[in-house]
């Protein structure tokens, strides 16, 4: 079993931080755009700086144009305001955005949290390394039980780089209220399910979430992006109904005229930016806001790992199929993974937006 699974280590119930993610690069930067279009930029500076700054590309990162392809690093992390001490934080959601060198759009590829891989030595938490473990465990390793979140996204960015080959241009992380903020402020989310069910996952028992287009507020939509047990797919349903989720606020916050209410762009941007770390990688954020400003929900393509689900040690664990995945990292890196999703199909998952 994995470490974070052995008896005497302080556990949490898993969050939907998958959903929370894409804030980092849709609704934070979108909605930010507006504002630069409407207010200039010493509007868009009040709101850019109060976004806090971590390091984990390298203290000295020459600053650079935004130009190229961009590849970047998105965390969720399941920590609260009410943590017990020594306990560790685990990134419950890993994310690989890439952004190709036209900025037109933007493919999301989610990299499951039970992903068994080699977890490199960390020496500023002491960690001795591994040839195999849980995706989710790096982080916690090595954040370790002081908690120093820089460290663990250092770690995690180190797991990914190796077994990817990617090298991250930037980082971010976001951790519970970055999800709960967005969607009070938004006035809830609408969902559309295929199919109803009731719900028996721990912690959201009594919940009933019917077939077809459903308004659901912050907490209602939390427990729905959190089912896993009650879904055909298990964990990977769980993932396109977080990749809808994410959709759905993308268009909801363009529809609502957000962009035009002053008073709710200022609540929404506040509420993420307080949840939300960046290590920017050299670029300004301004940069960024209008480099990536004309991606819409409808240019992002989410995609998925080809995967098997396997035993180890008792546990369950998800395994990346090769060649396959050797293929599909290298299309993202090299700008041609519009030629591997035609081959496979099956790797693009589909989103109701």
């Amino acid at each position: 079993m994995t470490t974070l699974d052995k008896p005497g280590v302080h556990r949490r119930r898993r969050s939907p931080l998958w959903a929370r993610l894409c804030l980092i690069f849709g609704c934070v930067l979108t909605l930010v755009s507006g504002i630069a279009l409407i207010g200039g930029q010493a509007l868009v500076s009040r709101y850019t700086s109060s976004i806090p700054q971590i390091s984990v590309l390298g203290k000295d990162q020459a600053r650079r144009d935004v130009k190229g392809p961009i590849n970047i690093l998105l965390v969720g992390i399941d920590k609260r305001r009410n943590d017990e001490p020594g306990s560790l934080v685990r990134a419950d959601t890993v994310m690989w955005a890439h952004i190709p060198a036209a900025h037109d759009r933007a493919y999301l590829l989610s990299l499951p949290r039970d992903l068994d891989v080699p977890i490199p030595a960390h020496k500023p938490s002491g960690y001795q390394g591994t040839t195999g473990d849980k995706l989710n465990a790096a982080f916690a390793f090595g954040a370790g039980e002081k908690q120093d979140l820089a460290s663990g996204l250092q770690l995690l960015m180190k797991t990914v780089q190796g077994f990817t080959g990617v090298k991250f241009d930037l980082v971010g992380m976001i951790d519970w209220y970055g999800f709960t903020g967005i969607t009070h402020e938004l006035g809830g989310v609408t969902m559309c399910l295929d199919k109803g069910f009731k719900s028996t996952q721990p912690g959201f028992t009594g919940y009933s979430f019917p077939a077809g287009c459903n308004h659901y507020n912050e907490h209602t939509a939390l427990a729905l992006v959190r089912q896993r047990y009650d879904l055909p797919g298990g964990d990977y349903d769980r993932q396109k109904l977080q990749q809808q989720f994410v959709m759905q606020i993308l268009k909801q916050a363009l529809s609502k005229d957000v962009v035009s209410n002053p008073v709710k762009l200022d609540k929404i941007i506040r509420s993420v930016g307080a949840s939300l770390q960046l290590d920017l990688g050299g670029y300004d954020f301004l940069d960024l806001v209008f480099a990536l400003r004309n991606i819409k929900p409808t240019d992002i393509i989410t995609m998925q790992i080809p995967h098997a689900t396997k035993k180890k040690n008792g546990a369950d664990y998800e395994e990346l199929v090769q060649p396959l995945g050797t293929e599909l990292f290298q299309g993202l890196i090299k700008g041609q993974v519009d030629d591997v999703l035609i081959k496979h199909p099956e790797l693009a998952t589909k989103v109701q937006t």
